[in-house]
């Protein structure tokens, strides 16, 4: 029995980076999770984020994209009482990084924030993935969540 268990647990752990679903859940509406093959069809961004003094370059497809699959307020809409919202990335280890609604769209920022799943041309190992949120053109991996799991939009107070 304990082989058995043992195989199990070593099976588990060899798929933790494989690709899974991701959680987003937008105060007063049903939470949303999308698949791989979802996130497969939303548009993709490189970004580029300084590791220990040196540019790291990943890529993935858009925060924004994945949050207008959720039914959040994008592009030219975005305005008045919609910027009074956070958005929430949340990591297996409990980290947690927050972004307003507008650092995340590209009418109010220039630099792409992506849900990476590669990285250097890679997919991202057990460590990182098998995703991680990352601000194009931040000098610190502060707002860089590991091993996303899930996605929150609320409003801010």
């Amino acid at each position: 029995m304990r082989p058995l268990l043992a195989l199990a647990a070593a099976a588990l752990l060899a798929t933790s980076a494989a690709a899974q679903d991701l959680k987003v859940t937008v105060a007063g509406r049903d939470s949303v999770v999308l698949t791989p093959k979802d996130l497969a069809a939303l548009p993709r961004a490189k970004a580029t984020i300084k590791v220990k003094g040196a540019d790291v370059v990943y890529e993935g497809v858009r925060l924004d994209a994945v949050l207008a699959q959720a039914g959040v307020v994008h592009g030219e809409r975005l305005m008045g009482r919609f910027l009074n919202q956070v958005v929430i990335a949340r990591a297996a280890d409990g980290f947690f990084s927050v972004l307003s609604l507008a650092e995340t769209d590209p009418v109010y920022r220039a630099n792409p924030v992506v849900v990476a799943d590669t990285v250097g041309g890679h997919k991202l190992d057990d460590r990182e993935g098998p995703y991680r949120l990352v601000v194009d053109g931040d000098l610190r991996p502060s707002r860089a969540p590991r091993q996303l799991t899930s996605i929150e939009v609320k409003p801010a107070f």
